[in-house]
Order: structure tokens, then sequence, then C-alpha cells
């Protein structure tokens, strides 16, 4: 429990540096935003994970950087794209009932603007994010729920994950991959497989905002 706590503080502040950057830039940078503020995610997931690791449990296998077997990683394929079909059926039903603002304008932006930028969004958000908030949210958090149980390990861990998305259609879908990503870390106790998830979720929503 030590370990979740000292992660999860250190990761919101970290996420409340780069907010405060991120509004310093104006809206013609909203492309530089969305590439900032993509990669400042996975950042922090590592910083976390490193404070944690500082922490007292200095192993990094001990957190689920350990090799997985090769069936696990193409089952980590099939769930990613299952992962964003429930996640478009997720939108639709929410925004028959929910109108909000779009909280995805400035990755949309980095996205629509030219080759080297979707490139670039597509590296920090398919590859980095995911991978630094795999390090955090299952190598830190459900690593430490697990022993409390399935529930706890699982739904917990993906209730966390969601919640610090926010209070959106993100949550929603932050969910979703919390719930796949949990699952397979439990079964596996590494954190490969969940990362080849998040890493297909994000890299197919990445691509379709360039359209």
């Amino acid at each position: 429990m030590p370990e979740i706590a000292i992660a999860l503080i250190s990761y919101l502040l970290l996420l409340l540096l780069i907010a405060l950057l991120l509004v310093l830039m104006p809206d013609e940078q909203s492309a530089w935003r969305g590439i900032v503020g993509m990669a400042a995610n996975g950042v922090a997931g590592m910083l976390a994970l490193l404070a944690a690791y500082a922490l007292r449990i200095r192993d990094f296998q001990a957190f689920g950087f350990k090799a997985a077997r090769s069936r696990w990683l193409a089952i980590g394929v099939v769930l990613g794209i299952a992962a964003f079909g429930l996640s478009v059926l997720a939108e639709h039903v929410y925004f028959l009932f929910v109108t909000e603002q779009n909280t995805q304008g400035d990755f949309q932006a980095a996205a629509r603007d030219g080759p080297m930028m979707l490139l670039t969004l597509i590296l920090m958000g398919g590859i980095l994010t995911p991978l630094g908030e795999e390090a955090l949210f299952r190598g830190v958090i459900a690593n430490a729920l697990n022993r409390y149980g399935a529930w706890a390990g699982v739904v917990g861990s993906a209730m966390i994950f969601a919640v610090v998305h926010g209070f959106s259609v993100v949550l929603l879908n932050a969910f979703i991959v919390g719930l796949l990503t949990g699952f397979l870390f439990r079964r596996t106790q590494s954190i490969w497989p969940g990362f080849v998830v998040h890493a297909i979720f994000n890299g197919i929503w990445l691509l379709i905002y360039s359209f």
C-alpha cells in the first residue's frame, strides 16, 4: 500500500504541473499541446513507478517487468481491438444521453497537423503513454491490490485508472481498457500483454483522429 500512495501522489502532482504548463500554451499551439500532453502522461507514469521503486521494492520484475508468453501477447492484440470496439459502442450510448465539451481536441489537432505530427503523436500516445500508465496502474496499483482478490486487483485498479482520466466519456474508455489490462496482468504477472492492449487501443483512436 505505501507504493500505491507514493506512486499516485507523485503521478497526480506531476499531472497538475503538466496541466499548468498546458494552460499557458495558446490555442494556436493546440497541436503541440496534444503532443506535450500525451507524452507527459507517459513520463508521469514512469516517474511515479520510479518513486514506488525507490521507496522499498527495488526490483523491476516485482512490478511486472518480466517476459510474457507469446500467446498472451497475441491475446493482447485481440483484446486491444475488442477494447476499441467496445469503446465505440460505449461512446455511442453515452452521447445519446450526455452532451459535453470535446476533451480530445488537442489530440485531434495534432493528428491532423501533417504526417510528422501524426507519427509523433502515435509514438507518444501509442507507446510512451501506454508504457507509463501500465507501469503505474498495473505494475504498481493492480499488483498491490491483487493480494486482496480479483475484484480489488482487476476492478478496483480499473476504477482508479478510469477516475484519474476525468469524469467524461474518456472515463468509460479507460475503465474498459483497465478491466482488460488488469485481467491480463493478474493472469500473467507481466505488464507486456496489457501494454499491447493499451497500445493498440490508443493507436487506433489516434489514427481515427487524423481523418
